[in-house]
């Protein structure tokens, strides 16, 4: 990214000005966390098992194919001689929100009037993937086959796997006029293990353990545009002020109070400009690392360990101005006035472009999980699932992104901001104070004949999100999730299995309650672009999966 040259101003006008132009570089952050945010969102979503989808999720002590290699690799011990596996999985997640204001909303002159955002809903529904060497690509459906294998030699206690899976991933985009575009017009979060050698040992006839080791490959890109409702922003875009500053000759040279508002023309309501990132790590390892005992003929015991993995992602960035906020620059800067006597002590000397470009790195996090499971049989026929997980979000305490050059926009923000911005501004750290949770599902499964086999399931998925950090990018509440399907002996060698699984989210952000979206204090507009607003988010998704597994 190229930076900005300092100009002249005058100490009343720098405070919105510097505001406003520093919202760039902490937006830029912003998004990106906000994106991984979507983690917690997908979690499980995407693996695609259909009998793992009918039954919630609750299968740590249950054998559900090619697709233990994820849930339990112990399980695999269960698939004798060769097999394989194909699975076509697909999927429709629906995301809205809605924008009201509050009586006595407005900002320095503006109301709920002149805000296009009040009262519209948004709609993203159009699936996007990220793919390596493409970036962002929209695609009429998330559809996607996968397939896995698995060999157990006769006579031998051992059985090798080796799976494709994806962990994660979701990806939506918005209109180019919908009023979430400002938290994401398009963006992409997804995970995919595309090589997985797995092996499982019975150690006896009741005891078996297993080891995966997952290679995965890691990506998340984002594309929004940007605003700033604050009434030190709104002050700039007043027309009587506007009027009566750059009515009166003399006043901007004498004490450049007024200079910045007379070169182009911004609001509260206007955007600033468009960012998109895309970033990756094409190789990120872990394994996961389980037990199955079956004590007696009708209790089974599953526990799995998944452990977390040290992540560097990297990729591009690009910063598109729209051109009234690219005036405004320019006018702030001094390039179409005086030279900045505060400008060169506050950010020094700085260029500027109407479009910037440059380098990110992001170092995070995967979260590692824990699962422990249990598989009775009430009756001969009926089977209950139970399952209680623990994933450790709290590693999401805080996010550092860093730039390959310093930044104008970085110091900018390290005047708002000196804790979060390093002294030469080349990164950004960006608390975020995630939980640790625990959730738990339930499923159960009929066998309707010797052939059938009809399942369901429940699960709770509390949010690991704080309601001060809610927002419309990651807009996941507390979720539920239901689960339909069937397993259905096809012959002696082959089974085919159909899930389905309905998972929905609500939740209510009241004006000024999340520094993320709707915080409306003077210094709260990083990044709050809708501040003062009332918002409620609903998620639908709707997943389907379909394998045959077959001896060969």
């Amino acid at each position: 990214m190229q930076t900005i040259d300092s100009g002249q101003t005058g100490l009343f006008s720098r405070v919105p000005a510097l505001l406003t132009a520093g919202l760039k570089g902490l937006c830029l952050a912003g998004a990106v966390f906000s994106t991984a945010t979507h983690a917690q969102l997908a979690q499980n979503l995407t693996i695609g098992s259909p009998k793992a989808m009918a039954l919630a999720n609750a299968v740590t002590a249950d054998v559900v194919g090619m697709d233990n290699v994820h849930f339990n690799p112990a399980g695999l011990t269960k698939l004798k001689g060769r097999q394989i596996e194909t699975k076509l999985f697909g999927g429709y997640m629906d995301i809205r929100a809605k924008f009201d204001a509050p009586p006595g909303y407005g900002f320095f002159g503006f109301d709920a009037d002149d805000d296009p955002v009040v009262g519209k809903t948004s709609k993203a529904n159009t699936p996007v993937l990220f793919v390596p060497g493409f970036g962002m690509v929209d695609v009429p459906v998330l559809f996607s086959p996968m397939n896995g294998l698995s060999i157990s030699p006769p006579g031998s206690k051992f059985t090798f796997a080796n799976n494709l899976y994806a962990p994660m991933a979701l990806g939506f985009k918005r209109a180019g006029d919908d009023p979430g575009r400002f938290q994401g017009e398009e963006m992409a979060l997804q995970r995919i293990t595309y090589l997985s050698p797995s092996v499982a040992y019975e150690i006896n006839d009741r005891l078996s353990v297993g080891l995966s080791i997952g290679f995965s490959h890691q990506a998340m890109g984002i594309q929004q545009d940007m605003r700033t409702p604050n009434d030190l922003v709104a002050l700039t875009g007043n027309d009587a002020i506007r009027e009566l500053a750059c009515g009166i000759p003399g006043v901007d040279v004498f004490v450049g109070i007024f200079l910045y508002i007379c070169s182009g023309e911004i609001g509260p309501f206007e955007p600033i400009g468009e960012l998109t990132i895309e970033m990756e790590e094409r190789l990120s390892p872990t394994f996961n690392l389980g037990v199955q005992w079956e004590p007696y003929d009708w209790l089974r015991l599953g526990a799995v360990y998944q452990s977390g993995a040290e992540m560097s992602l990297s990729g591009d960035f690009s910063m598109k101005y729209d051109p009234e906020f690219y005036e405004f620059i320019e006018g702030f800067t001094g390039n179409r006035g005086l030279p900045s006597i505060f400008g060169q002590a506050l950010v020094g000397s700085t260029s500027g472009k109407l479009n910037e470009t440059g380098k990110a790195y992001l170092d995070m996090k995967f979260p590692q999980h824990v699962a422990l499971g249990a598989s009775v049989d009430l009756t001969p026929k009926l089977t209950m699932n139970v399952d209680a997980k623990w994933t450790d979000w709290a590693v999401w305490d805080e996010f550092k992104i860093e730039f390959d050059r310093e930044l104008a926009a970085m110091q900018f923000a390290r005047i708002l901001a000196p804790g979060q911005v390093s002294a030469a501004p080349t990164y950004i750290t960006m608390p975020r104070g995630y939980k640790s949770v625990w959730s738990w599902a339930v499923g159960m499964e009929y066998d309707y004949n010797s052939r059938l086999s009809l399942r369901a399931g429940y699960e709770n998925r509390p949010s690991a999100i704080p309601k001060d950090k809610a927002d419309v990018m990651a807009p996941l509440g507390d979720a539920q999730l239901i689960g339909l399907g069937f397993g259905y002996q096809w012959d002696k060698d082959s089974v085919v299995d159909v899930g389905f699984q309905y998972m929905w989210s609500d939740q209510d952000i009241p004006a000024g309650t999340s520094c993320n979206a709707n915080c409306d204090g003077l210094t709260d507009i990083i990044y709050n672009p809708y501040a003062g607003l009332d918002i409620k988010t609903s998620v639908r998704a709707y997943i389907f999966s379909l394998t045959y597994r077959t001896r060969f």
